[in-house]
C-alpha cells in the first residue's frame, strides 16, 4: 500500500479501514504521512481553544461516558449558570491564555430561547464581542433550533460546539434513551445553515469498533464540520464507562493519523485525555496529524497548567519548522 498517494488523493472508507491494520514501521510510516499532509493543507499553527465549564452536573442526558449526567454517582460539583462577571473574566483570561476561540458549556439537554439562562448567555455573548478582546465566541449549550443559533450569532456567536461522539449506527449504545444522534445532526446542520461554524467530533476509547471510529470520521467530514476534537476516555468512576481499560498510545496515534488523512484542512484537535491518557507520547499526537487542543482545562477534568501547554505549543512549533 503507497500511503504517501493519500497526500494529495482522497480515501475510502474500505482503505481507512485497511490503515488501522498498520504495525511497527508501516505505522510510524503512516503517522509521518498524517504529518505531511497536516502541513500542506493547514500549516504549521496550532489553534487553541479554552472553555468554561458554565453549567455543571445534574444533566438529565443518560450520556454513559459522562460525569455530569444525573443518571450516574459521580461526586462531582454541581451549580447553575455562572455570573456574569465570572464569565466575562474567565473570557478575558483567554486571551491570556493565547486562545483564538472560548467556549460558554452548560450541562443539560439545551438551554432554550425565551428562558432566563438563554437570555443570560445571549447578552454575554454581545458583551464579549463587543469588549475587543478579540477572542472568538463557540456556544456548546445542547440541541439548538435554526433561530435559536441565527439569534445568538446576531450578537456575536461564532462556533457551535456539538459533538457527535461516536458513529451512527453505535450512538445508542452510549446513550440510550433520552435524545438520538439525528438530534445532534439536526444541531450541526442548523449551525451551518446559519453561516456558523462547527465544532464536533467525538470520544475515543468507549469500546467502539475501528468501523465506528472510520464511520464518525466520515460523517463529520460529510457534513462538512471546521474543527474535529478527539476526546479520550479518561474513565470516570460511577459511570456505565468506569473500569473500561484505557487505549493504547499507538492506538491513539493512528487514530488521530487516519482522521487527518480523512479530513485534510480541518483542525483535529486534541482534547480530553491527551496528558492523562497519552502522557509521555503527548507530544507525538502533533507529529501524528494533530492540530488543536484545549488549554486552561476541561469540563470536570484538570488539565496542565497554561504554562506547561503554552511552552509545550512554542516546543511543537519549532519541531514542525525544522
Amino acid at each position: 500500500m503507497d500511503l504517501r498517494k493519500y497526500i494529495d488523493g482522497e480515501i475510502s472508507r474500505s482503505e481507512a479501514l485497511e490503515l488501522t491494520k498498520l504495525k511497527g514501521a508501516r505505522l510510524m510510516e503512516l503517522l509521518a504521512v498524517a504529518n505531511e499532509v497536516r502541513e500542506k493543507y493547514c500549516g504549521n499553527e496550532i489553534a487553541l481553544c479554552t472553555i468554561t465549564n458554565a453549567k455543571s452536573g445534574r444533566c438529565e442526558e443518560d450520556c454513559k461516558f459522562c460525569a455530569q449526567s444525573a443518571h450516574y454517582n459521580t461526586d462531582i460539583e454541581s451549580y447553575g449558570l455562572k455570573d456574569d462577571d465570572t464569565l466575562k473574566r474567565e473570557y478575558k483570561m483567554s486571551k491570556e491564555f493565547g486562545a483564538g476561540k472560548f467556549g460558554v458549556v452548560t450541562s443539560g439537554r439545551s438551554i432554550k430561547k425565551g428562558s432566563q439562562e438563554f437570555e443570560r448567555i445571549k447578552n454575554f455573548i454581545r458583551e464579549a464581542s463587543e469588549s475587543g478582546e478579540g477572542v472568538d465566541l463557540c456556544a456548546s449549550i445542547g440541541l439548538l433550533s435554526y433561530d435559536e443559533i441565527m439569534e445568538l450569532k446576531e450578537v456575536g456567536l461564532t462556533r457551535i460546539h456539538n459533538n457527535l461522539q461516536t458513529s451512527i449506527v453505535s450512538y445508542e449504545k452510549i446513550v440510550a434513551t433520552t435524545h438520538r444522534v439525528e438530534d445532534r445532526i439536526e444541531t450541526i446542520k442548523n449551525a451551518i445553515k446559519a453561516g456558523v461554524n462547527v465544532c464536533s467530533g467525538g470520544i475515543i476509547g468507549m469500546g467502539e469498533s475501528w468501523e465506528d471510529r472510520i464511520d464518525m470520521a466520515f460523517t463529520l467530514k460529510e457534513l462538512g464540520v471546521d474543527s474535529i476534537p478527539l476526546n479520550i476516555l479518561n474513565p470516570i468512576p460511577g459511570t456505565p464507562h468506569g473500569d473500561r481499560e484505557k487505549l493504547s498510545a499507538d492506538e491513539i496515534l493512528k487514530t488521530i493519523a487516519i482522521y487527518r488523512i480523512i479530513n485534510k484542512d480541518k483542525i483535529i484537535k486534541i482534547a480530553a485525555g491527551r496528558e492523562t491518557i497519552l502522557k509521555d507520547f503527548m507530544g507525538m499526537a502533533f507529529m501524528s496529524g494533530g492540530n488543536g487542543m484545549l488549554v486552561g482545562g476541561y469540563l470536570t477534568v484538570r488539565g496542565r497548567s497554561v504554562e506547561e501547554d503554552l511552552k509545550f505549543v512554542d516546543n511543537i512549533k519549532k519541531m514542525w519548522e525544522k
